[in-house]
């Protein structure tokens, strides 16, 4: 379909303000569920330099959030990445952005399921079937009830999340009287930094769900830009401060990370109060996690179609209840990742989250790619005057194509393989839209 018919869909309204959209991608974020596995992750793999990891994480997703800033003032539309690549590159790879983006999305929010589902059944004697399905479904009903009552209950979860987070970093650093270690005199490989900055970089990577929610911000080319630096630096420092105050006490007590059990070092330090209390913002953080991603997988799925890559139903948009058969679609392809994750794993949580975010981490650097050339070409229309943009947005390719690069050499290699699929998959439906697209102009 060409981008002049895609004019003719009506865009949704504008009802959602800076404070809600940027509550939303901290839910997007989940958190404190992201210092339990991201957080875990990055410190397995990076050790006592995971800190510092996730910082270097937060400044490789800062680098591109600076390039989604830049392009967000541009195009204000529904869509986000794939809608930027779509009008900046070609037709195939706004396609293909956006193909990517869904996986991204949809793993991405699948993973934040899978992760509370780990922490809750290693606490509570629950079939973990059970738990991810009520997780899933409560999400579910939000999204279909409408971005208003998605937004009011963000802001809420939020800043519950923000408040135990910093109590408990507080609490581990008081523990050890506030004797601060030097993370820089721990040292890694180049791989294992990559794989720790990857799963750092997976924290922040939550404010991927800002974008796609464009077509309905109110004064977007102001309020989007401000809410994706801030939800980057918040996500990304508070986290890096709450795997180093945990590093610090692991440390301070001899205790060996890989055989210590952050939930029952929390209940055996500031006891089953405590406890409860992370317990709650876990279950709170699949919950709002996953609605924020399924809101940015249903929006993206409503611009493709407005555009002729999926199918029409897909564009229908109900004034309350938002892309409804787009939604609808998101919680389908939702309980499929997460139903497919468990039982190819063998109903392992954690296994299942670890396997389903690192693919989907690996698909957002896909797609920051994208967005980083999309606006080295707008650049390049005014060289002298975007020098800057250019710097920015060719530095940001160098550090996602380092990170993906060692990353792939290092990471399972059936891991890799999937991630290829979907890409390759995704050039095929392109091939095979663009084939019936010419059939029909012969026609």
């Amino acid at each position: 379909m060409s981008k002049e018919k895609a004019e003719h869909y009506q865009e949704p309204k504008r009802v959602i303000g800076l404070r809600d959209l940027i509550f939303i991608s901290l839910g997007g974020q989940a958190p404190f569920l992201s210092i339990l596995t991201y957080g875990v992750a990055a410190f397995l793999y990076g050790g006592y330099f995971a800190p510092i990891a996730i910082i270097l994480g937060t400044i490789l997703v800062l680098f591109n959030g600076l390039v989604v800033y830049k392009l967000s003032t541009r195009y204000t539309k529904a869509g986000g990445y794939y809608t930027y690549a779509y009008y900046s590159l070609t037709k195939r790879l706004g396609f293909e952005t956006g193909w990517i983006y869904l996986v991204y999305s949809t793993l991405y929010g699948s993973a934040y399921v899978l992760g509370a589902t780990f922490v809750l059944s290693s606490i509570f004697p629950i079939n973990p079937w059970i738990i991810a399905l009520v997780i899933l479904a409560v999400s579910s009903i939000f999204i279909i009830s409408g971005i208003k009552p998605s937004a009011k209950y963000a802001v809420v979860a939020s800043l519950m999340e923000i408040g135990i987070m910093t109590i408990l970093a507080l609490l581990f650093l008081k523990s050890t009287h506030f004797t601060f270690y030097d993370p820089f005199n721990y040292h890694i490989s180049a791989g294992l930094l990559a794989l720790a900055i990857l799963f750092g970089s997976s924290i922040p990577t939550g404010y991927g769900s800002i974008t796609p929610l464009s077509g309905e911000v109110k004064n977007p080319k102001k309020t989007v830009p401000y809410a994706i630096t801030a939800v980057i630096l918040i996500g990304g420092l508070l986290a890096a401060f709450d795997v180093y105050a945990i590093g610090d006490h692991l440390l301070f007590y001899h205790l060996v990370p890989s055989n210590t059990n952050l939930l029952t070092l929390i209940e055996d330090r500031f006891g089953i109060i405590t406890l409860i209390f992370v317990l709650f913002a876990a279950a709170n953080d699949g919950i709002l996690a996953t609605l924020s991603f399924m809101l940015a997988t249903s929006r993206t799925a409503y611009a493709m179609a407005t555009n002729g890559f999926l199918p029409k139903i897909l564009a229908k948009f109900e004034e309350n209840r938002g892309p409804i058969y787009a939604s609808l679609v998101a919680i389908v392809l939702y309980a499929l990742s997460i139903i497919s994750a468990l039982f190819i794993t063998g109903v392992r949580p954690y296994l299942a989250f670890e396997y389903v975010g690192e693919i989907a981490v690996m698909a957002t650097l896909f797609v920051h790619a994208a967005s980083d050339f999309s606006l080295f070409k707008i650049s390049l229309k005014r060289i002298k005057k975007r020098i800057p943009e250019i710097a920015l947005s060719l530095g940001a390719v160098g550090f996602v194509g380092w990170d993906l690069i060692q990353t792939i050499a290092t990471t399972t290699p059936v891991i890799v393989y999937i991630f290829m699929a979907f890409i390759i998959l995704g050039f095929l439906v392109t091939e095979i839209i663009t084939m019936s697209e010419e059939e029909e102009e012969e026609k």
